[in-house]
């Protein structure tokens, strides 16, 4: 998967859990970040709660295989910009990547009385 990103010219690092995370977050300061929700030492709203005063404009992208305990309005207060169910496809994460590197992801409005994460279908945000 790293590989598959690193070939849209961004520079790509790797945390396994969420303080090498922070840490990696603070040295490199990225415009994109891609959170797992199942992490060892923490969620990955845990993790986008404490990134986001550090990377005000950082673009988040969350995925995970379980949407239990997550609404959109918690992923939308964390600011997290796009919901990608697992598996992932890895065209659609590149896509996802590159249009937040880009600026050009605009907000979905869902159009039916369940949205979109409710639908566990994903989307962008």
């Amino acid at each position: 998967m790293l590989g598959f990103i690193a070939r849209t010219g961004a520079v790509v690092c790797l945390a396994r859990d969420g303080m090498s995370a922070l840490q990696l977050a603070a040295d490199h300061e990225p415009r994109v970040l891609i959170l797992d929700y199942n992490l060892p030492d923490m969620t990955g709203l845990q993790l986008a709660e404490r990134l986001r005063p550090a990377l005000p404009s950082a673009a988040m992208i969350m995925m995970s295989g379980r949407i239990d305990g997550m609404s959109e309005q918690t992923l939308q207060n964390l600011g997290i910009r796009v919901f990608l169910n697992k598996p992932v496809p890895l065209g659609l994460l590149r896509q996802a990547v590159v249009k937040l590197l880009n600026g050009s992801v605009a907000p979905v409005r869902p159009v039916a009385t369940n949205g979109w994460l409710s639908a566990g279908l994903g989307g962008v945000r």
